[in-house]
Formats: C-alpha cells, sequence, structure tokens
C-alpha cells in the first residue's frame, strides 16, 4: 500500500532485504522507482502538459481530461492493442498513448518500447488521412518527444517530420476547398505546396504490403449495384482516399454548414499547431531544416498565415522568424509576397503576435528590395505608431534604422522625425539611444527632415546635450543637419563651443565630429580669421598636421577646416603669415598616395590663390607652383583640373611663371607624341649623309635648333642645301616673296 505517508527510503530498504535478486548497491534505483510510483499514485492527472493549446481549445481539453483517468502505463501494451483494430479503436489507444507521453518522466521509457513506436509510426503513416482525432493524438505524442533533443532520433526514425509536412500540406489545401464549398464558389486548383523527394528505384517499384487496400468482396448474397455500393462506402480503399470531414452535406442548411466548418477548422488548427510546432523543434538540427527547406517548408508557413488563429499565427511567425535568417528561405517568402500578408499581423489585439511580426520584418528588412515592398504596402505608418508601445520599441527602431538606408525613403519619415528627435532627448543613458542616434544620423541628410529637428529649439537641445556627455555620434548628427545649407547658420551661435571643445577636448572622435561641423559652415558673415586667433586654433593645426603620426582620417579634417576657412580673405593672409601653407606642401609629399588628402590640400591652395593679396606669396614664398605642375599628370581627374584652374591663376599674375606653366601644358597635353618621337632609334644608314635631317625630329633637336629668317631661304648657304637633287630651290621665287608668312603659337588646351 503506497500513500502519502509512505516513507519511500525506509520502503526501499526493506525491499532490498526481503529481496534476494536485488543486491544492496541498487538501493538508491530502488528508491526512485517507489517514489515514481508513489509520484504517479497521488497524481492521477498528467504532468509536464507543454503549453501548446490556446484559450480556443478549452472543449479539446476537457475531453482529454476525461481520458486521463484511464491512462495507466502499465496497460501500455492494451494500448497498443489498440492501434491494430477498428477507426474508434485507434483513435482511443492514441488517445491513452498521448497523455502517457505528457508526462515527461514516461518519455524514456516509451521511446526504448520498438513496439510502441513502430505501431505509431505505421498508423500514422497509414491512416492519417481518415480521421483528424486521430493525426492529432499521434502527432502530438510525437510532439512529447520533439521538446527534447535527446528524443529526436525517435522521431527522425519514423519519418515523422515528412509525414507532418504532408499533413500540413493536405490540411492546408483542404481548408480552401471546405470555404470553397461553404460560399458556393469553385474550388481552387489541388496542387500540392510541398515539393516530393525524389524517390529512388526500390521505392518505387516495391509498394509496402500495409498500404496496398485490400478488396472488400460480400460474403454471399446477390451482387446487385445497391449491394456493391453499400460494401464500397465501407470499404479501406474509400478510407484511404476520401476524407471522412466534409463540409459540402446536402441534408444541411446553410447555418449548419457555418457551425461545422467552424467546428473542422478548430480540430485542424489545432492539428497543424502541434505539427508546425514539433517541426519547430527538430529544425534545430540544422540538416534536418535544410532538408525541410528543400521541401518547401516557408511555402506551407506563408499560405498559414492567411488563418485567423491568433496561437496558430504566433507559432507560424516564430517558425518563419528562425528560417528567415538564411538567404534560401528569405528569397523564397520574398517571391510568395510574405510583405503582403503581415500588415494583418500588426493590427491584432495579441502583443505577442505583433512582436514576433516585428521580429520577422527586422529579419527581412536587410533585403533593399524587401524594404521597398515596406513602403509600397503601407506600412510604415503602423510601424511607426508602434514607437510609443515600450514593448515594441527597440525593434522598431532597428527597422526603421534599416529602412532609413535608402535615399528614396527618407522622406516619409518627415511626420516622425520629431518624435524621434523628442524620444532621444528624453531617454538619457538608454541603450536603445545607440539606435535612435544612428537613425537621425541617416534621416537628418534629407532636407525636409533636417527643418523639423530645427523646430523647436531641438538644435539647442541636441548641441546641450552632445557637449554634457562628449558624444561623438550625437556630434554626427550634428554634423550632418550642418551640411545642409538652410540649417549652416542655425549654428552661428555655437561656433564658438565648438571650435573651444576642437582645442581642448581630449576625445578624438568628438573632436573630428566637430570639426566636421565647422568645415560645413560656408558662411560669408563667419569671421574665420578671429576664431583662429581667439582660440589659438593655428598652434593646434600645426601640431597635427605636422605630426607624422596623427591619424590620417583627422588630417583631413584639419585640411578640409582650412579649405573653409581660407574662404574668409583674412584667413587666408593668416595661413600664409603663420607658413602653415609651406606645412601643407610637406604634408603633400607625406601622402601623395593619397587621393583625398592630395585633392583637400590643392582646393586650400585654389581658395588662398582667389585671394589676389596672397598670390604673391605663394608664387615666391612656395613651392607650390611646382608640385601643382606636377600634379598635372596625376591619375585623379579631379586633382588635374583643380590643378588646372590653380595654374592658370598663377598665370595670369607672373610672366615668368607663365611661360613654364605654358610649356609644361604643351609637353603634358602632347606627351604621348613626345615619348613617341623620343623613343625613335634612329641608326644611320650607309649611303645617308651625315649632314642630313632625320624623319623625325626629337625634342632636343627642337629646343636647340634655330629657325633662320625666311629671306635667307631664297639663297641658302652650300652648307644648309640638303642633299636632294629632286628638290626645287626656285619654290621661294618671285611668285611667292610677297605671301604673308603668319606664326601661330601651339597653346595647350
Amino acid at each position: 500500500m503506497i500513500n502519502s505517508r509512505t516513507d519511500c527510503h525506509a520502503l526501499s530498504k526493506e525491499v532490498v532485504n526481503q529481496c534476494d535478486l536485488i543486491h544492496h548497491s541498487r538501493l538508491a534505483e530502488v528508491e526512485q522507482i517507489i517514489y515514481y510510483l508513489k509520484k504517479r499514485k497521488l497524481h492521477s492527472g498528467v504532468k509536464g502538459v507543454p503549453t501548446l493549446l490556446g484559450d480556443g481549445d478549452k472543449n479539446i481539453i476537457d475531453k482529454a481530461q476525461n481520458g486521463v483517468q484511464e491512462a495507466n502505463y502499465n496497460n501500455l501494451s492494451d494500448y497498443i492493442d489498440l492501434l491494430y483494430e477498428g477507426m474508434a479503436e485507434k483513435i482511443r489507444g492514441a488517445h491513452l498513448i498521448q497523455f502517457l507521453a505528457r508526462d515527461p518522466e514516461n518519455l524514456e521509457a516509451l521511446s526504448k518500447n520498438e513496439t510502441l513506436i513502430s505501431a505509431l509510426g505505421r498508423v500514422l503513416r497509414e491512416d492519417w488521412k481518415r480521421s483528424i482525432a486521430l493525426s492529432t493524438h499521434l502527432v502530438f505524442t510525437f510532439f512529447c518527444f520533439s521538446m527534447y533533443s535527446c528524443f529526436h532520433e525517435v522521431i527522425l526514425k519514423c519519418k515523422v517530420g515528412s509525414i507532418c509536412m504532408d499533413i500540413i500540406d493536405y490540411e492546408l489545401r483542404r481548408y480552401d476547398r471546405w470555404k470553397a464549398d461553404l460560399e458556393g464558389v469553385e474550388a481552387p486548383s489541388d496542387i500540392p505546396i510541398v515539393r516530393k523527394p525524389c524517390p529512388s528505384s526500390a521505392s518505387m517499384s516495391e509498394i509496402p504490403r500495409s498500404r496496398i487496400p485490400e478488396p472488400v468482396r460480400p460474403k454471399s448474397g446477390n451482387f446487385t449495384d445497391t449491394n456493391i455500393k453499400a460494401v464500397m462506402d465501407g470499404s479501406v480503399y474509400d478510407d484511404l482516399t476520401t476524407s471522412m470531414e466534409c463540409v459540402d452535406d446536402k441534408k444541411l442548411t446553410g447555418e449548419q454548414k457555418v457551425k461545422r466548418f467552424r467546428t473542422l477548422v478548430r480540430k485542424q488548427e489545432h492539428l497543424l499547431r502541434v505539427a508546425y510546432y514539433l517541426l519547430l523543434n527538430i529544425s534545430e538540427d540544422e540538416t534536418v531544416e535544410e532538408k525541410m527547406s528543400k521541401r518547401n517548408i516557408v511555402g506551407l508557413l506563408v499560405k498559414a498565415l492567411d488563418r485567423d488563429n491568433d496561437d496558430l499565427l504566433i507559432l507560424v511567425i516564430t517558425f518563419l522568424k528562425k528560417l528567415s535568417i538564411m538567404q534560401c528561405n528569405k528569397d523564397a517568402m520574398t517571391s510568395l509576397n510574405i510583405i503582403d500578408k503581415l500588415p494583418k499581423m500588426l493590427e491584432s489585439n495579441s502583443a505577442d503576435l505583433v512582436h514576433l511580426a516585428l521580429k520577422l520584418l527586422y529579419n527581412l528588412s536587410f533585403d533593399n528590395k524587401i524594404r521597398y515592398k515596406i513602403i509600397k504596402v503601407g506600412m510604415l505608418p503602423k510601424i511607426m505608431s508602434l514607437l510609443s508601445d515600450d514593448r515594441h520599441q527597440e525593434v522598431v527602431l532597428k527597422i526603421l534604422y534599416h529602412l532609413s538606408y535608402e535615399d528614396d525613403i527618407k522622406h516619409h519619415f518627415v511626420d516622425c522625425i520629431g518624435l524621434i528627435t523628442d524620444m532621444l532627448l528624453l531617454n538619457v543613458g538608454n541603450e536603445g539611444d545607440k539606435t535612435m542616434v544612428a537613425l537621425c544620423i541617416n534621416l537628418v541628410t534629407d532636407p525636409s527632415n533636417t527643418q523639423n529637428i530645427t523646430k523647436k529649439n531641438r538644435l539647442q537641445s541636441l548641441m546641450m546635450r552632445a557637449f554634457t556627455y562628449q558624444d561623438p555620434m550625437l556630434m554626427k548628427m550634428l554634423r550632418n543637419i550642418s551640411d545642409n545649407s538652410a540649417s549652416a547658420p542655425s549654428f552661428i551661435e555655437f561656433v564658438g563651443d565648438i571650435a573651444k571643445a576642437v582645442v581642448e577636448s581630449k576625445e578624438e572622435d568628438f573632436v573630428r565630429e566637430c570639426i566636421g561641423i565647422l568645415s560645413n559652415l560656408h558662411l560669408p558673415d563667419l569671421d574665420w580669421a578671429e576664431i583662429f586667433k581667439h582660440f589659438d586654433m593655428v598652434k593646434w593645426v600645426k601640431s597635427i598636421i605636422s605630426s607624422n603620426n596623427a591619424d590620417a582620417e583627422l588630417v583631413l579634417q584639419v585640411v578640409v577646416l582650412l579649405g573653409t576657412a581660407a574662404s574668409d580673405e583674412g584667413c587666408a593672409k593668416l595661413l600664409c603669415e603663420t607658413n602653415i601653407l609651406s606645412i601643407l606642401i610637406d604634408l603633400l609629399k607625406t601622402h601623395q598616395e593619397d587621393d583625398e588628402i592630395v585633392l583637400q590640400i590643392v582646393y586650400v591652395f585654389f581658395i588662398t590663390l582667389s585671394h589676389e593679396t596672397n598670390i604673391d606669396y605663394i608664387v615666391t614664398k612656395t613651392d607650390a607652383p611646382a608640385y601643382l605642375i606636377d600634379l598635372l599628370q596625376d591619375n585623379n581627374k579631379s586633382i588635374r583640373k583643380i590643378c588646372n584652374t590653380c595654374l592658370n591663376i598663377i598665370s595670369e599674375h607672373s610672366k615668368t611663371w607663365a611661360d613654364r606653366i605654358r610649356i609644361e601644358k604643351f609637353r603634358h597635353h602632347n606627351a604621348q607624341w613626345l615619348q613617341m618621337v623620343d623613343s625613335q632609334q634612329l641608326g644611320m644608314d650607309d649611303e645617308e649623309e651625315e649632314d642630313e635631317l632625320p624623319p623625325y625630329l626629337n625634342t632636343e633637336y627642337l629646343s636647340t635648333a634655330v629657325v633662320p629668317p625666311l629671306s635667307d631661304l631664297n639663297e641658302p648657304p652650300e652648307s644648309e642645301i640638303i642633299a636632294d637633287t629632286d628638290l626645287d630651290y626656285n619654290y621661294f621665287d618671285s611668285n611667292h616673296d610677297h605671301e604673308m608668312v603668319q606664326d601661330f603659337e601651339i597653346e595647350a588646351m
């Protein structure tokens, strides 16, 4: 007699002492078995039932609990025998075995019972079409095994995953037929969603004996058409090929059909949830998940999104979210227009369903085509409306951040950019700030968004927060705002604070963004010379561009700042007087391979040359013209263009440099021809006289030869006569003496 007062330890000792077949070393195991028996006897209900059933399955739970009272592990063999009987007995046997499997403590023993596993697999494989109830009990039994990874081998051995996909495919298509029958419309094409695996030759030629329907013949009596029809209505063949659940019954009224439809759908959705959940559990194995993908599990899941059961949709969305991290699955979802089905999920009253739908959307939003699709179906306003919900705020911000990648989409954020900025100012120190700032950094590149941010004194609040926390990301956002010509004047009041931070701050990233803001302020009213003098920025600039250890990115930002500051004539003169331009030439030598730095340095010279007072200094006190000439042959088109402009300015003010620049431009423009001329290896033939001119005149000859006056050509000296008897020296006779010979000056483009 085992009851609640039984001492398991004492009883186990008594059993071991009285039973000679049990060694004393097995005492602990005996005690555990007694404890298990005591627990099973005291709790007639089922323990460890997975929380799979939704709120709409109370009737199923109530019916199931009625069968729990009869489920006993000791009668397992009887339950197995029921699986070999008629349909009603099979359903009862599967039901009882299911409740045994719901107890986690029974799973190990059940998994080792090969007779049970074989029977369950056989019945599921052969009879799953005959009854939704039978399929549900059998699939739920295997689902209990799928809750633990150690039992997945049992499921894979029986190929339950493949059968579940067939069940889901069949039930989804049957639902379409039910709906068509109820609405009185033509049934849709019954094309399977699941792709069948390529069968081997053995499986094609050998049909399992258990799958072959046996002919049912009447034992005796006449063989009229009526009797044959009555016999075939109950045949095995009819059960295997025709569903027992049907809505299209002529005996039922319209209201009865609707009621029956709802009942069948409720049962079907319970079966679908169990089957999907089982597949989700075993898909933790990448190999199994890959096999599912090849058989189009994505198609089964996307098809289920048309249902209205929140519990089923939560499970389906969870599965899709798991699969969406693989490229092939994501592409399959895109081809099935999954984005068109998701807006309905965001309208649901279930917060869990909404949150999972957002997570799936986030995984899909890494694809730019899907991002445009989200905007096209009009989901952006709904996503934005969820920003105020703390449960969804983090994932919503990430989705919006992905959408902000596209320049064509940024203007859609005009209505919510103010809200996002206000949230950023209120959420001080939160981890979500980084996503918000990153989102704003992208959005403020659009002028319409920038104008909304600068309203309501937000710019001052952002600046105060950036300086308080020395936040480089927030400063980058302000830098993008300053890049808009309409917003740049708003930064004049902060120039002093920014310039002071550039000189004094130790945070290099923060300083880099401050320099970027100053570089964007192309304002004619800004006195850059006074700013440089007041904050002693000349000394700081020299320390950066003169240091060999300075970060190249920081050096580039400083040179860009000098280009902006040089637009002020007073500041340009200050750069000349403080010898910064000479330091820039040395910097040009150091970073001659970095096109960006070279371009910005040349731009500084161009801006400085635009002020006439500085041209003489650059020409006479620096080597800038010589380096500008060398850069005419640079591979970068932008560098060549700006160098050419600078040299044109220098040519207009310096005759000495003008001649040299003209020659160098000519050489550069005709470099290919001159190179060909110089490369000619001219050998003197024995028959040619030494004073005969070569067929090509090289550059050395062009530079040393003296062209005689035109009048001397009439009577050339003998030493200058070319040995060619066919040459007519009377060409320059009286007929040509009075012609004007014009001199042409070849000038480079």
